[in-house]
Parts: C-alpha cells; structure tokens; sequence
C-alpha cells in the first residue's frame, strides 16, 4: 500500500446550517412538527428560524439523510421519524471510503476539532450533553481528485483508551480510519442514494443535485456502547460497495 499524504487543519470552524439543524431536529423531537405531518414552506421557515434559504437548504438535507424528513416533488417536505432498526452484527467491520474504492486513495484531507456534542450526536451516541466528541469532516482523493467524503464523530472518551496523539495528522487518520473499525465488534448502517448540495459538493467538487452514495454507520463495542457515528459520501463511479455480513 503507497503512504498516504495527511493534510490537516484542527479547530475548524462550525458550518453555519448546524445552529439551524439542531433547532429543527429539536423542535420535531419536542413535537412542534409531529411525524407524518408536512412541514411549512421554505420561505416560512427561513422567516420563523431568521436564517437564508440556501442555510435552510443545507439543514434540510442533513434531516433528510438523518430519515428524519422526506421531500416529495410537488408535495411538500414531510416529517418521518423512523423507528431504530436492529443492530447488524459483523465479524469484521470495515470501513467502506478506504476498502471499497475501486482505485487506492493516496491522499486524506482531514480537518477535525473537539466540542460538546450536537442534539443528534447526544442521540445517536448516546452520550450526555457534557461530554467532548472529536468532530472530522475528510476528503479522500485520488490523484488530486475527490473521490468520497467523511464527517466521523467520535466521544473522546473512546479515544482516551487509544494512545493517540491528537496533534499528530497522521495518528489521528488512523484513528478514524482504521482503530475506530478494529475497535467495532458490531454496526447499525443505513444506505441512501441522495442528490448533493452544498454542505457535499464544496466538499466533493461536483454539481448540485449530482447523484451520490450516502451510507451512516453507528459502530458499537462490545459493550454495546456507541463508540463512532460515520458519514459516508461517495462518488458512485468510484466505489464498488459489496459487503459480507
């Protein structure tokens, strides 16, 4: 396998649509939009949460990929919240941005910090609002060019265990690139094709509304605890997504 090159930059700053996808994952939690109902139009929300249209845009795709809403063309946007499946259990986890690709990835993008956890991180985690989480959005790139992207959250109490050097780029693509799989004893996995917008395509570098690979995997340990929540973007050309569960 060639060496990798590692880019890093910490302390990024936080995407403006997250302030206004925590608000409206609350509020449809909380019940103010109960699932199964339509949600108000786009100029309506815009209004009532005192962000831009594209801003709203970015969080209303996020809610989507979370299965938290649906859009219908013609129809409207629709809140789905949907039951938790079960826990697929594999002896192998594998993470599918490095193993899948149809070309080696020579070079990873990373650019990570460390806050309190977002409302869904507190839910899909399981942790409680005090905790730290390690935050990563990276890009994979095959001879200069993106092939996929990653948004990786991980409880640095998980982290505590792995003898890493935060401050080391290197030890940290490790860490969400291997040790955090090797770690996993079993996955939840949900896998969607989506049309990319802003919050991917800069990410990317392709079109809006191009078709991509979405897949969120939530790894467990073997106490069951939810030590990883990933976010995999992929360019379908790319990638050849099998798997042996």
């Amino acid at each position: 396998m060639r060496e990798k090159k590692i880019i890093s930059v910490s302390n990024e700053k936080i995407p403006s649509y997250v302030a206004i996808y925590n608000m409206l994952y609350s509020d449809i939690i909380n019940g103010l939009y109960k699932n199964g109902t339509q949600l108000p139009g786009e100029t309506d929300l815009s209004e009532r949460y005192n962000v831009s249209r594209n801003t709203l845009r970015q969080a209303l795709t996020i809610l989507a990929e979370d299965g938290l809403i649906s859009k219908h063309q013609g129809k409207g946007t629709f809140v789905t919240i949907k039951e938790e499946d079960e826990v697929v259990t594999n002896s192998v986890i594998i993470n599918p941005i490095i193993q899948c690709t149809k070309e080696e990835i020579d070079e990873i993008d990373i650019s990570y910090n460390f806050a309190p956890p977002t409302d869904i991180a507190k839910q899909k985690l399981n942790i409680k609002a005090n905790e730290i989480v390690m935050a990563s959005n990276n890009i994979y790139l095959v001879d200069k060019l993106p092939v996929a992207h990653s948004f990786i959250q991980i409880p640095v109490k998980y982290i505590n265990n792995c003898n890493i050097d935060l401050n080391s780029e290197e030890e940290v693509s490790k860490l969400i690139n291997k040790i955090i799989f090797e770690m996993a004893t079993s996955a939840k996995v949900n896998v969607k094709l989506v049309h990319a917008e802003d919050n991917i395509t800069s990410f990317l570098q392709i079109q809006d509304n191009e078709p991509i690979i979405y897949i969120e995997e939530i790894l467990y340990n073997e106490l069951q605890e939810s030590i990883a929540r990933c976010k995999f973007y992929f360019i379908p050309d790319k990638y050849d997504l099998s798997f042996k569960i």
